[in-house]
């Protein structure tokens, strides 16, 4: 396969929303990560420098609450992946999270029935802390995607009780067809186990610890705690054997294969501190540093992430093979001496091979095999860190920006699925992010004039940039923004300052209709819906969405039920630009759309006789369609003359008013003067 073709396959793989939502399931869970690995630091060592002995009180304070955290992290886990995969496919992440929590609990066996109390599976649960979620989270969005809209039933609900309501079936359909398929689960699981289970009869204690560290990685990868696991499904009593005489599988194994844990993550950590553009991958390197020195992986496999990450895959079972094979030969052929003796797996990198080889030989070898597998880690870490450079940019501006939480949830959303189809560095774009971050947003009002009652009907919000000079300037940056999929943090941000800009008007009693202007695939994405119509629930008739014509063409009947869905909400849709180049008619007929604004080009051309035509006839054809119509561009009174001769109901343009600051609405619409006559 050409490595264009690989390249784009493994994207295909990393950007899929499903594996996004898994990434920031457990990415959210850093603080649990954390606090785990702190638990256990602080009771193993002081266990390990004699401060309490585990007859004292405070080590059974310490270990219990270690235990504790342990483990519920199954649980954690199950409510993190059941809330991440409902909300990156557009439904509520707290049904998710609920039904991800039960099922686990109950058909993962998490919580067991034991003489009538109930008790805590923790480990024999694990292997089930990812499937069951992500079964139960795939299903209930599948189910609540084909079961019907009940909008004739729930329309004089709220949207927020109308969508816990519409889940209560496909709740209660994924809960019970657990029973069904759960057995089918439990026999693949034996299967796998069987076929991983090693033959320790006519084995060799080598090559069983070898096809132990295959397994274990493997199961790390997929999430599960992979030493645990296999300890627990699996006899580790070889480990216990001389792999080579002086020294024990399992200390041969902690000392010179995982060296700093999993992976040897000691070689990671100096990869990715190597890296010379690096945000992501240095800062969980140096974030992990105080818990690999003791060998926690969690944070690197999680956070990193190793999982479930087809590019780290390669190195991350290559390391460990490869230090496997240098550290037997080496130890084999007696090149260094070992001691016969037991280290704890928490013993730091080079302590440790000084203690099992008596002196530094053992620690020259460690730090062999750690620059061995920085070497091997660095191009994949590089490779990596090519997939998410405009991570910072993203940041920047959404911290500039000060967007709502929603946004923040869904932001790492956005900035991976938006690498599929842009190469790795866009100048074009790190520059116009950095202008809006140096700069400052605005929304200006430009006024909408009824022509029928002389009165100002509406405003349509404008984005402005105020540069740091004080220089205002329209928005140039947005074909940029929409070339590289990334206006969603545009979006997000008007729709928050029209929001706030009316609870300005409404203390001042004053109640203006306002339009926004949005990207045309806000119609189609059912979570910015569902975000409009919560946003806006307590200024009702006070908002209206304009989109340009293309915004309807990809997915009509999705489309309808949006529009329909902000109808209830009471939000109109419009049509922008009308006849800008995508018009549809026939579409435009079955669309439950009332208002259109013709584009100012048409306008414009209106000067020539063709032009004048040609506009007369698409306003007498809407007009029969029954459709109100907004006059756009609007400059001289020959242009609104031609337009009020055509009896078009409403006019935008510089011949009233150009845009202004929300402060100076009010003072314009009390001195409005009168221009009709």
């Amino acid at each position: 396969m050409p490595y264009s073709r690989f390249n784009k396959f493994i994207q295909t793989i990393l950007h899929s929303k499903y594996l996004l939502s898994l990434r920031e399931s457990f990415i959210a869970l850093l603080p649990y990560f954390v606090s785990s690995a702190l638990a256990l630091l602080i009771i193993n060592s002081a266990l390990f420098f004699n401060l309490v002995n585990e007859s004292n009180g405070l080590y059974a304070a310490l270990f219990n609450g270690a235990t504790l955290i342990l483990s519920l992290f199954p649980l954690i886990v199950a409510t993190s992946i059941g809330f991440f995969i409902c909300k990156n496919y557009g439904q509520s992440g707290i049904i998710g999270a609920m039904l991800a929590l039960l099922s686990f609990s109950l058909h993962g066996q998490y919580i067991i029935s034991v003489n009538t109390n109930f008790e805590l599976n923790a480990t024999g649960a694990t292997p089930f802390a990812i499937i069951i979620p992500s079964i139960s989270s795939l299903l209930l969005v599948l189910c609540m995607r084909i079961q019907p809209s009940f909008d004739g039933y729930l329309y004089r609900v709220s949207h927020f009780l109308g969508e816990k309501l519409r889940a209560i079936i496909p709740f209660s359909l994924v809960f019970f067809s657990f029973y069904l398929f759960m057995p089918i689960l439990y026999e693949i699981g034996d299967l796998i186990a069987s076929w991983i289970t090693p033959d320790t009869s006519n084995t060799s204690v080598a090559w069983l610890t070898y096809q132990r560290m295959l397994v274990t990685h493997g199961l790390w990868f997929l999430g599960i705690h992979g030493d645990n696991t296999f300890d627990m499904l699996l006899s580790p009593q070889f480990l216990s054997q001389p792999i080579i005489p002086g020294i024990s599988a399992k200390t041969f194994y902690d000392t010179f294969v995982l060296i700093s844990g999993t992976g040897c993550f000691a070689g990671l950590i100096l990869a990715a501190l190597c890296l010379k553009r690096s945000g992501h991958e240095r800062n969980i390197a140096k974030l992990s540093i105080p818990f690999t020195v003791f060998n926690f992986c969690e944070i690197i496999v999680f956070a990193l992430p190793i999982f479930l990450n087809p590019i780290m895959l390669v190195p991350f079972i290559l390391v460990p093979s490869i230090n496997f094979a240098i550290a037997y030969f080496v130890l084999s052929h007696g090149w260094i001496e070992v001691t016969n003796i037991e280290i704890s797996w928490m013993t730091p990198a080079l302590i440790s091979g000084y203690k099992v080889s008596g002196g530094v030989s053992g620690v020259i070898l460690q730090s062999c095999l750690i620059i061995s597998s920085a070497f091997i880690y660095y191009p994949f870490l590089h490779w990596h860190n090519r997939q998410i450079n405009f991570e910072s940019a993203i940041n920047k501006l959404t911290d500039k920006l000060k967007i709502s939480e929603q946004l923040r949830s869904t932001g790492e959303s956005v900035f991976i699925a938006h690498q599929r189809d842009i190469d790795y560095a866009s100048k074009e774009l790190n520059q116009v992010l950095n202008d809006i971050s140096e700069g400052k947003l605005k929304l200006y009002y430009q006024p909408q004039i009824c022509q029928l009652s002389a009165t100002v009907s509406g405003f349509e919000a404008l984005l402005r940039l105020q540069k740091p000079n004080g220089n205002l300037v329209g928005p140039y940056f947005l074909n940029t923004l929409i070339k590289h999929d990334q206006t969603d943090i545009i979006d997000k941000w008007v729709i928050e300052q029209a929001k706030r800009d009316l609870e300005y008007f409404r203390n001042k009693d004053f109640f203006p209709i306002i339009s926004i202007n949005v990207n045309p695939k806000v119609m189609t994405d059912h979570v910015l819906i569902n975000y409009l119509c919560e946003t806006f629930y307590q200024l009702p008739n006070q908002l209206k969405i304009e989109v340009v014509e293309s915004g309807y063409l990809s997915d009509k009947n999705k489309v309808i039920k949006n529009i329909f869905k902000l109808r209830a909400s009471n939000i109109e849709t419009i049509i922008d630009d009308f006849g800008t180049g995508y018009s549809s008619l026939s579409m435009l007929a079955d669309l439950p759309i009332d208002i259109v604004k013709l584009d100012k080009s048409l306008l414009d051309n209106a000067q020539e006789e063709s032009g004048a035509d040609f506009y007369t006839y698409v306003v007498e054809l809407l007009h029969k369609m029954d459709k109100h119509l907004v006059a756009e561009g609007v400059e001289t009174q020959r242009q609104l003359e031609f337009v009020r001769g055509l009896q078009i109901e409403t006019v935008q343009g510089w011949y009233y008013q150009k845009a202004l600051p929300k402060q100076d609405i009010i003072p314009y619409v009390a001195t409005f003067p009168s221009k009709l006559s």
